[in-house]
């Protein structure tokens, strides 16, 4: 493989490591990632301007499809560029950390939607308000439909045997256990298939949705599995239109943020996880999302996730779909109030209508003062003794 050349401008002496990459990089990646990304800064501060991926590869005892795979993980977010020649890299420039860190999420999200090719593209389909970038195999009747069902079967240890002795998957076991930090079980073996038997997923956009996972900080396989389902609901089956999705989600962090009124800052981890869970696990449109958290400011006056996420949740077992279906859920509990008042009106009344003597009040007007009361055994025993 032939060499590139490695560039950035204003050379160090030293190896420096920004404080920004470190907060905010550094957590959401891999380990493997983080160790060539370093080792890059390293090969800078040394005037090691000549580099392979073969002698990355070398250097941490990795395979260059892993290095490969670090790289364009790295240019994603944005602090490195790549220049190929015929799928051959050729050069490489890192960017600084601390000038990405200023980055708006409109060039975010929008570098995400240019990523998607036009041979990818088979038309925009508007599903829940989501602008998604189905793959040619969802037919237009499938587009249609807000939910699909998708039967999880155990496959036999003959069918996972088979399934992971393909080279391909053999690289793509290897990744998951680097991302998740721990070999992979039979259970674990028969989801992977899932995805890529049932959901019709590819290898890489398996390993991209393990990968997307991980940067939230979820490895739980159900909440991978929660959002593989997702995505094969909304007809995901490219890398580039999971990269579109992501796209949008980012953008709903910073509606809510707004409707919570704060703005001025980045989403924080739990904020994210939460804004990902309503979308991708409940499945709910950002017009949803929006109405909760504009509920909770109304109802506590405060920005609370956490009371936003309760008000979903109920939705969610409610069967709410839609806003039509938020405003039959208050209509049947207003006539539900309105009810329960009427009966407790009614128990003040007698049969004639009128109110019972009991709770109609008095027309002696003396009876408005606090009565006193005597004990007149004490009365009576005082008088004799006088």
């Amino acid at each position: 493989m032939s060499n590139f050349k490695l560039q950035q401008e204003g050379y160090t002496s030293t190896t420096s490591i920004p404080n920004c990459f470190i907060e905010k990089y550094m957590p959401k990646a891999a380990g493997e990632f983080v160790k060539i990304y370093i080792y890059l800064l390293k090969c800078l501060s040394e005037n090691q301007s000549e580099l392979s991926i073969s002698k990355i590869a070398d250097a941490f005892d990795d395979s260059e499809k892993d290095v490969t795979r670090a790289l364009k993980y790295w240019e994603r977010k944005g602090l490195l560029k790549l220049e190929f020649d015929d799928k051959t890299l050729v050069s490489l420039q890192l960017i600084s950390a601390a000038e990405m860190d200023g980055d708006s999420k409109e060039s975010v999200a929008q570098e995400a939607k240019e990523e998607v090719s036009s041979s990818d593209v088979v038309t925009t389909i508007v599903r829940d308000e989501v602008s998604v970038t189905p793959d040619a195999s969802l037919s237009a009747n499938d587009s249609e439909k807000n939910t699909l069902t998708f039967e999880k079967k155990q496959y036999s240890k003959e069918e996972i045997n088979a399934f992971s002795q393909q080279e391909d998957i053999y690289q793509l076991i290897f990744i998951i256990e680097r991302y998740t930090g721990h070999a992979l079980t039979g259970t674990d073996m028969n989801t992977i298939f899932f995805f890529y038997d049932t959901l019709q997923m590819s290898v890489d956009l398996i390993e991209y949705l393990f990968e997307y996972c991980v940067t939230l900080g979820k490895k739980s396989m159900r909440y991978i599995e929660t959002v593989a389902i997702s995505w094969a609901e909304r007809g995901i089956k490219t890398v580039s239109a999971a990269k579109t999705l992501n796209a949008i989600y980012s953008d709903n962090c910073y509606s809510v943020l707004k409707a919570f009124g704060l703005t001025g800052r980045q989403p924080a981890k739990s904020e994210v996880e939460y804004v990902s869970t309503w979308s991708l696990s409940y499945g709910y449109t950002l017009e949803l999302i929006l109405e909760a958290c504009n509920r909770t400011i109304k109802t506590i006056h405060q920005p609370s996730f956490e009371y936003a996420d309760s008000i979903l949740r109920r939705w969610k077992a409610s069967g709410v779909k839609s806003m039509d279906d938020v405003k039959a859920l208050d209509e049947k509990r207003e006539k539900a109030v309105a009810k329960a008042e009427n009966i407790a009106s009614k128990k003040n009344y007698d049969g004639t209508g009128n109110k019972s003597a009991a709770d109609r009040p008095s027309s002696n007007k003396f009876t408005k003062f606090d009565q006193r009361t005597y004990d007149y055994d004490a009365l009576e025993e005082k008088l004799f003794n006088s």
